[in-house]
């Protein structure tokens, strides 16, 4: 076996066939390669590092001929790292035969190893700060407005960020931490604290009692319910998105009365307590990408509510008194398993967004007329036969998908083309 400096590589692949193999040979020829990795590097790389590489095979079924390359190896010694896959090719491609011989073959991989760290993103504004050293350094502290120490690595909390008493929006998201013991009253103006991207759970969260903090982002972290949040009398917005909500009840939702925005995005949710009720302020609800078959009756008496999504779920139908929710003027309940909607849901008079696609109704659920200020209505991709008459009767459209419908697939523009010119003449905008 020889290695080949690149610039000689298009005379000499001319030999070996590109378009002729087999897929046994290039099982084996992968599984060598898996080999030389793994004898340079026993153990997967904390740096990632990105290996080109061709083989060259005779008719023998041996390795004749190699070339590779390494990329972003920038952490790493590159001639010495060079040498030790030299070395493991030689070993490893010296052992190979190709279960199939008889044809020369020329055969190009291109893999990842270990771990690929992503560039760091930092927001640039004013009165800011972005790493730990910089922080340590800076002498007017009380010009700073916002530390962004997400994506450093960072295990804990450091403490250098109570040098900092009039910071108003401190960022942690990205890092390794485990806990969180904050005393707000070293920060009397911090109103946003955004943790997502941590290993945080709900028994290792504590934050002292404080009247200033609206917003805080626990996203996928390590929860399993709600942690304390009593303490912060102003919260307002409490994102938990895509933890593991499993041991929600009733309970976890005290004391979080004030809260408006509530996001249990992807919480793996099966069973939503009724508990949800307490929360009287709420104005928003996502539950997108849970595991929900129905929705309780708790969430009929969040009255304040105008949002409500609950799209990728697994729900079969609408609470009936889901008209008590007056303010409700968005409702997202696409990829579900709706075929009906409640007959009272027409008194919903604020409605202005439905999305009601990628769900199972055949008949037009003649309800949505009912909807005075309706502007877009979502229908794709469920089972309607013919174009719904019913849609002429709907005022104040602006927007209206019917894609991936039947009749959609049968020349809707000939076959339909007085309701759509109907449609488009009140200038609103059709997508099929």
């Amino acid at each position: 076996m020889a290695e080949v400096p690149a610039p000689e590589r298009d005379a000499l692949v001319k030999k070996y066939k590109t378009d002729h193999f087999s897929i046994k040979n290039q099982q084996s020829l992968h599984a060598r390669m898996d080999s030389v990795i793994k004898m340079v590097f026993p153990r997967t790389p904390e740096n990632g590092i990105a290996l080109y590489f061709e083989g060259m095979v005779g008719e023998q079924g041996i390795v004749e001929q190699v070339i590779f390359e390494l990329f972003y190896a920038q952490n790493y010694n590159k001639d010495s790292l060079a040498n030790k896959f030299k070395y493991a090719f030689a070993v490893q491609m010296a052992k190979y035969k190709a279960p199939e011989p008889g044809i020369p073959f020329h055969r190009t991989f291109q893999m990842g190893i270990g771990k690929f760290k992503a560039p760091r993103e930092v927001r640039k504004a004013d009165s800011s700060l972005t790493d730990v050293k910089q922080a340590l350094a800076f002498v007017d502290t009380l010009s700073i407005k916002r530390l962004f120490f997400n994506d450093l690595g960072l295990k804990e909390i450091p403490q250098v960020v109570y040098r900092f008493p009039n910071m108003e929006e401190l960022y942690l998201g990205k890092n390794s931490i485990t806990e969180v013991d904050l005393d707000l009253s070293k920060l009397p103006r911090l109103s946003q604290l955004h943790l997502q991207g941590n290993q945080i759970t709900e028994d290792k969260f504590k934050i002292s009692k404080n009247k200033t903090l609206k917003i805080l982002n626990l996203n996928e972290n390590l929860l399993r319910n709600i942690p304390a949040v009593g303490s912060c009398k102003q919260l307002t917005t409490l994102w938990l998105g895509g933890n593991q909500l499993s041991q929600l009840t009733n309970s976890s939702f005290r004391r979080m009365r004030r809260v408006k925005d509530l996001n249990f995005y992807k919480g793996n949710i099966v069973v939503l307590p009724s508990g949800i009720r307490k929360m009287k302020r709420l104005e928003v609800l996502d539950l997108y990408y849970n595991k929900l078959t129905t929705l309780p009756k708790g969430v009929m008496k969040l009255r304040k509510l105008t949002h409500l999504a609950v799209s990728n779920n697994e729900l079969k139908e609408l609470p009936d008194k889901l008209h008590k929710l007056k303010r409700v003027h968005t409702l997202y309940a696409h990829h579900n398993h709706l075929s009906k909607l409640p007959k009272s849901i027409g008194k919903l008079k604020e409605m202005r967004i439905l999305d009601l696609g990628y769900n199972w109704f055949t008949d037009f659920p003649k309800e949505i007329t009912a909807f005075p200020h309706l502007e877009e209505l979502e229908l794709s991709a469920n089972n309607f036969l013919e174009f719904p008459k019913q849609l002429l009767e709907i005022r104040h459209l602006d927007k209206l998908f019917l894609r991936g419908n039947p009749f959609i697939e049968d020349r809707p523009d000939v076959t339909y083309a007085s309701q759509l010119d109907n449609l488009k003449s009140r200038n609103i905008e059709v997508f099929h």
